[in-house]
């Protein structure tokens, strides 16, 4: 409910992320499937403002259940659609297993439906924060950009579209002023008139649209926020790309899910390095289009990635599609994608799609290594890594997973990962298709499940990417350590061999047993500079080392927090257990500011190789906390608070935790209770915080997730 259009919609029972259900069904995405109390009604909500009494009001009812001045929540409740049958049930009352609205904000609730519960219209809304002229002025350039009627500028446009859907939009001057590209059945100097497709490459059903610019009319929440930058040097910067070279369009890529399913065959006329580098230039934005797009919601769907892991990406000029067109011709009917078969796939034909996905795969990685010993017969050398041009910092970045939903950063965030994701192009635009444009999350159980094991495949070809820059005798014995036990051992053996195991390597190693470490210290502090790779990590760099002292300057919180961070938890220190997936520690200094630190728990496998069974194949002894200043997620589990002066205290009881009694002494003496009175007042500092540090980041903090 980001504005008044989702008070209106109501309510239904209606899970969006369920991924075992049968059928696929309608879409109900805010602002775009409906636009009236009617339309949503016919896709089966109902009101919850049936009445201007209080008494009988649905919404209302909701708030006086747990509406009293001693309401807070007393016992552990957890996801559910019961319905408090009287006023005395304050626990399942609203806001749900948190304390209680102030009296006077329930009064203004109540007088408000005795008017009716009047408010704005989304185009109201729209219109209530005027843009400057300049902002403006630059709209109108884009939406010629997007809108050109010559087939190059089409077929670029429905390229861009389909990476940009997901993008909340900003210019610079007004960072905190969002849009959504749009495809309009009107023309956009005229009101907007969204068409609503199931994925951004379904046919519009109009023979003319356009590509508008439409205003984000509600809230940001941080877990749907993925900003993306629009500005005269970004458009400049695309038209370079695009239309500086002589290409042609011979014909218009269809909407046929064959085609359209397949952007290495939908766009094979746009010239591949074009495509590449575009993903390039804003990788942490593309990654977190799949990271925090709708595909990673819940533990089934994000088990498919490590904890923590760095992302790297071969140098655009070393890209084997780039360097022999030929291989792109041979290899585009390969890449297909589970989303040529649709939003509804029975499961009975299941096994025969996965069959073909398999057998595809491999005909593909058998033709890439061909083409790689052929370009490369002394393997990849350090100069294939991409450095940035010497100035972007998308050229590493890092993943860290909160069980059921996940964050991207910029840099090589936490010690030395367990695995490093290398990414080319038809493995990048792979990703984005698979998880993003083709996904559908109202599909069905036989949709969801091709798609996340088509990630499954992805994950280990970027895996084996990486592998390759290592020795040759170095790469078994290190995917061993990622896929223990011998189930997996066998699947990874005989249905996903190493290919071209024999190829060098063209980097030198000092110790080839320390290849990965040596690996990463030769991209971060030989191949790129603090420009791309951003500030060391002296809190969490424990394997990797500088070669400069990284540890001087720390400041006394930082060096209490380096003792708790990246320390296994052995029998000894077993500590980071016991976390929960994120806690935000706030710490205030002595001179009336704050600072907020992500404590992150990287809970470690034996393997990722299964969709279920994930708690049968944990390594506890291996894991760790991960800590970075700022909010890096949007689901916090814990809000710690503590002031400068007991820092040491803090850490120095985290590092005595040997079981849940003594967790929940840390969080008695220091953490921030959803039973306590003022938790309101805490979420609301650390939302304006957060607000103040990063706006055009920020977006409202998900308490679903909330610990008692």
């Amino acid at each position: 409910m980001q504005n008044y259009e989702g008070f209106l919609r109501g309510a239904n029972k209606l899970n969006v992320y369920n991924g075992t259900r049968i059928d696929a069904v309608a879409p109900t995405r805010l602002w775009i499937d409906a636009h009236s109390v009617e339309g949503w009604q016919m896709r089966g909500f109902y009101t919850v403002n049936n009445s201007v009494d209080p008494e009988t009001n649905i919404f209302f009812r909701t708030i006086a259940a747990k509406n009293n001045e001693k309401s807070v929540p007393t016992k552990i409740v957890s996801e559910s659609q019961y319905c408090a049958a009287n006023p005395k049930e304050q626990n399942v009352g609203m806001p749900y297993a948190l304390p209680a609205l102030e009296k006077d904000q329930a009064e203004t609730l109540a007088a408000w439906v005795k008017k009716g519960a009047p408010g704005p219209t989304t185009e109201t809304l729209k219109l209530q924060a005027g843009l400057t002229k300049e902002t403006h002025k630059q709209i109108k350039e884009w939406e010629n950009f997007f809108n050109q009627g010559d087939n190059r500028h089409k077929v670029v446009s429905r390229y861009l579209y389909e990476h940009l859907f997901l993008a909340h939009l900003y210019f610079p001057e007004e960072p905190q002023t969002f849009f959504r590209l749009v495809r309009s059945s009107t023309a956009c100097s005229k009101e907007v008139s969204e068409i609503a497709t199931r994925r951004p490459n379904d046919n519009p059903g109009v023979e003319k649209f356009y590509y508008c610019f439409n205003k984000l009319p509600g809230a940001v929440v941080s877990k749907t926020h993925i900003p993306y930058e629009v500005s005269p040097t970004k458009l400049k910067r695309l038209e370079e790309l695009f239309f500086s070279g002589d290409w042609k369009v011979t014909r218009l890529p269809t909407y046929n899910y064959q085609e359209a399913e397949n952007p290495f065959w939908a766009f094979s006329e746009i010239p591949v390095k074009a495509r590449y580098q575009f993903l390039l230039d804003d990788a942490q934005y593309q990654v977190s289009t799949f990271i925090k797009g709708p595909v990673c919601n819940g533990s089934a769907a994000v088990n498919s990635i490590q904890e923590q892991f760095y992302v790297l990406f071969i140098n655009p000029e070393s890209e084997l599609m780039v360097k022999a067109p030929g291989f792109q011709d041979q290899a585009q009917n390969m890449l297909i994608l589970p989303g040529v078969w649709g939003s509804d796939i029975k499961l009975d034909s299941a096994p025969e799609f996965l069959g073909k996905l398999v057998e595809n795969r491999e005909e593909y990685r058998n033709l890439r290594a061909k083409w790689k010993r052929q370009l490369f017969p002394q393997g990849y050398a350090l100069k294939d890594v991409w450095d940035g041009e010497g100035h972007n910092k998308n050229a590493i970045l890092t993943v860290l997973r909160h069980d059921d939903n996940a964050v991207v950063m910029k840099g090589a965030v936490g010690d030395l990962s367990k695995t490093i994701f290398f990414l080319d192009y038809p493995l990048f635009e792979r990703l984005v298709y698979n998880l993003v444009v083709n996904f559908d999350v109202f599909g069905n159980v036989g949709h969801q499940l091709l798609t996340r094991v088509y990630m499954d495949m992805i994950r280990m070809e970027a895996e084996e990417i990486y592998l390759s820059f290592i020795p040759p005798s170095e790469r078994i014995p290190v995917r061993k350590a990622w896929y223990q036990g011998l189930a997996t051992e066998l699947k990874m053996k005989y249905f996903f061999p190493v290919t071209n195991l024999e190829l060098p390597t063209g980097i030198s190693y000092e110790n080839p047993k320390h290849a990965k470490k040596e690996f990463i210290e030769k991209v971060l502090f030989t191949r790129m500079d603090e420009k791309v790779r951003g500030a060391m990590d002296p809190i969490n760099w424990k394997t990797l080392h500088a070669p400069k002292d990284i540890l001087v300057g720390l400041s006394e919180t930082e060096k209490q927090l380096r003792t708790i961070a990246s320390v296994k938890a052995t029998d000894k220190t077993p500590f980071s257990r016991f976390f929960p997936e994120i806690a935000m520690l706030v710490i205030k200094e002595k001179n009336g500011a704050s600072k907020v630190y992500s404590l992150m728990h990287n809970r470690e496998h034996q393997n990722i190789s299964w969709i279920l069974a994930e708690s049968l194949r944990l390594a506890p002894k291996e894991d760790t906390l991960t800590i970075r200043e700022g909010f890096w997620g949007s689901y916090p589990n814990m809000f710690f608070s503590v002031t400068e002066d007991q820092i040491g205290k803090f850490t120095s009881q985290v590092l005595k935790i040997k079981s849940e009694k003594e967790y929940k002494k840390l969080v008695k003496d220091f953490g921030v209770s959803r039973m306590q009175a003022n938790f309101w007042n805490i979420y609301d500092e650390a939302n304006a915080r957060f607000k103040k540090e990063a706006p055009t980041q920020f977006g409202y903090l998900d308490l679903t997730r909330y610990e008692m």
